[in-house]
């Protein structure tokens, strides 16, 4: 990469981090006003509400990711045709696949941080901060710790080692004490679904019980048992599909239907997620038009507008396509594709425009 392509990806760079920025903080900050609505329930307090969005902020990086680059792309390069220098780029040699290969590669490395981001980072900010806000709003009576999830309901206690899939539960024990805090029965299950009713349907149960001072152990395939948690402590074992990872997506979406229960909104989510080089890209086609404009032009200013609100509308529409989507029961991989492939045939179109 040489001098000319590092500058023109300093550029780029620095417009789309402006542009993130700016909806980190927009965004950031109705969220944070709709959190105020729960603050006071339980433990919730406001330093709570403000961690639970700044926990979001690397999830959001990924929702926000096609839109800055289509805002921050076209402002990057309007800034350089105003100055002449993308003119003295060309004259200097840099053809448009040159300049198109540049904004690729900077493209690319983006969306390779994005990935890491979506695989690791972004799942595991979000869901601390989705089970320290659940709790806060539950009370005190449960805690999240290195040996899993604890809950009390007077003198019997509950632990659950993992959630598998947001939703499947895996090393349950649970302890039931007497008045003089003396263990009386134990039940281990190696596994447990959540019902759609509120029971769990324990698997591989093993149950100890102290009778007269004699211990008494059986071996159960299954059993139905009525948890005590209420249903706030019950929200945090189940994480949104926006605090999944692309593999813990998949992996849910492949337990949801091997179990006969819906998946839809799981599945566009990752479809979203694995679908965002592709939007990306669609969003570099459509700056090939700004990067050919010549700034004495009467239809410049508005090219740079239309991406400007191409960008928003982009945004818009993913959200209300997809809740259409789920509403009128489409394929999540349409769904999650139609914006896009509406944003590439404008693209498609204003090239052939320009370049005709």
């Amino acid at each position: 990469m040489n001098i000319l392509e590092r500058y023109l990806g300093r550029q780029f760079l620095r417009f789309y981090l402006l542009v993130l920025l700016v909806l980190l903080a927009l965004f950031g900050f109705l969220d944070l006003v709709r959190e105020l609505s729960e603050v006071g329930e339980g433990n919730y307090r406001i330093g709570d509400a403000l961690l639970y969005v700044l926990s979001t902020f690397p999830t959001k990086v990924l929702d926000f990711s096609a839109v800055c680059t289509l805002m921050g792309g076209s402002l990057a390069l309007a800034a350089l045709v105003r100055n002449s220098e993308l003119l003295a780029m060309r004259a200097a040699g840099m053809s448009l696949g040159r300049l198109t290969m540049a904004l690729l590669k900077v493209i690319l490395l983006l969306v390779a941080l994005l990935v890491l981001n979506a695989e690791f980072l972004a799942p595991r900010i979000h869901q601390w901060g989705f089970v320290h806000r659940q709790q806060a709003l539950a009370g005190t009576d449960t805690l999240r710790t290195f040996q899993g999830f604890w809950s009390r309901d007077r003198r019997r206690f509950l632990n659950i080692r993992a959630i598998a899939h947001g939703r499947l539960l895996e090393g349950i024990a649970i302890y039931r004490f007497d008045a003089e805090g003396r263990l009386q029965s134990f039940i281990h299950a190696r596994q447990a679904e959540v019902g759609r009713n509120g029971d769990w349907r324990l698997k591989d149960v093993n149950h100890k019980r102290w009778q007269g001072g004699i211990l008494t152990s059986e071996r159960i395939p299954t059993l139905s048992w009525h948890p005590f948690l209420t249903p706030r402590q019950l929200a945090t074992l189940e994480m949104p599909p926006d605090t999944l990872s692309l593999t813990g997506l998949w992996s849910y979406v492949d337990y949801l239907k091997t179990t006969d229960q819906k998946a839809e909104r799981y599945e566009l989510m990752f479809w979203q997620r694995l679908l965002l080089p592709l939007s990306m890209g669609v969003m570099l086609v459509f700056l090939l038009p700004v990067a050919v404009s010549n700034p004495r032009a009467g239809g410049f200013g508005w090219q740079v507008v239309l991406a400007l609100v191409v960008g928003v509308l982009y945004f818009l529409a993913t959200q209300v396509i997809g809740n259409l989507g789920l509403l009128l029961d489409l394929s999540p991989l349409l769904t999650a594709l139609l914006p896009t492939v509406a944003v590439l045939l404008l693209s498609l179109l204003l090239v052939r425009r320009v370049f005709a």
